[in-house]
C-alpha cells in the first residue's frame, strides 16, 4: 500500500511538471570516483529542511533559474528516503547567475503524500507573498528573488540553507561542512573554495 501511494505521488508530480510546460533540468550530483569535470563548477552546501521525520522519505527539491538562458535546474537538496532534519549537497553547475524559484516538497499523509510549491522571495514568508500575490496587494516584480554567482568552472561553497522555516536564510558554516566532505571526497580541495553564499 505504501509503495503503490509512493508510485502515485512520483506520476502525479511528473503529470505536474509536463504540465506547468516547463523544461527543469536535473543538476548532475558529484560522483565519489569521477569529479574532474573542467566545463563545470561544483557547488556544495548544506540544507535544513522544512519537515523532519514528517518528510516520509520524500525528496526535496530547490529550483533554480539561469538568469541569462532562462533555464531552469532542479537541485536535490533532500534524498529520497532519507529523513535527516539536514542533508549536504554537492553537485555541478554551469558557469552563469542564478536566482533560486521555489522550494518543491511533499508532506507525508497516510495516504501518500501532499505536494507543496514555495516560491522564495527575500525578507517575506513564503505563504505571505502568495497570499499578497493573489490578492493583488503587491506585484511578484516588487519582490526581490535570492541569488548567487558562479563565474568559473571552480568549486563554490553557498552556505547552509535555512528552509525550515518560511522565511528562509543563509549562513557561513564552511570549517565545519568542509571536515565531513572532505571525507568523501578528498581528491577535491575544499579549502580553496570560493564562498558565495546566496543575497
Amino acid at each position: 500500500m505504501k509503495f503503490t501511494s509512493f508510485l502515485l505521488v512520483i506520476i502525479l508530480g511528473f503529470i505536474t511538471l509536463v504540465a506547468n510546460g516547463q523544461n527543469i533540468k536535473p543538476l548532475e550530483a558529484v560522483s565519489k570516483q569521477n569529479h574532474d569535470n573542467k566545463q563545470q563548477a561544483i557547488i556544495y552546501g548544506n540544507f535544513v529542511q522544512r519537515l523532519g521525520f514528517s518528510s516520509g522519505g520524500f525528496a526535496q527539491d530547490i529550483r533554480l533559474i539561469n538568469v541569462e538562458t532562462n533555464e531552469v535546474f532542479s537541485l536535490r537538496v533532500k534524498p529520497t528516503f532519507k529523513s535527516a532534519k539536514e542533508n549536504s549537497f554537492c553537485f555541478y553547475i554551469k558557469p552563469g547567475t542564478y536566482k533560486i524559484l521555489n522550494y518543491w516538497w511533499t508532506e507525508s499523509k497516510w495516504y501518500g503524500g501532499k505536494m507543496f510549491t514555495e516560491y522564495i522571495f527575500k525578507g517575506i514568508e513564503s505563504s505571505i507573498a502568495s497570499d499578497k500575490l493573489k490578492k493583488g496587494q503587491i506585484r511578484q516584480n516588487d519582490l526581490e528573488q535570492f541569488s548567487f554567482e558562479i563565474s568559473d568552472s571552480s568549486v563554490y561553497y553557498l552556505g547552509t540553507w535555512h528552509f525550515d522555516k518560511e522565511l528562509v536564510s543563509f549562513s557561513h558554516e564552511k570549517e565545519g561542512l568542509d571536515k565531513i566532505i572532505q571525507a568523501k571526497y578528498p581528491e577535491i580541495n575544499w579549502e580553496q573554495a570560493k564562498v558565495e553564499i546566496p543575497k
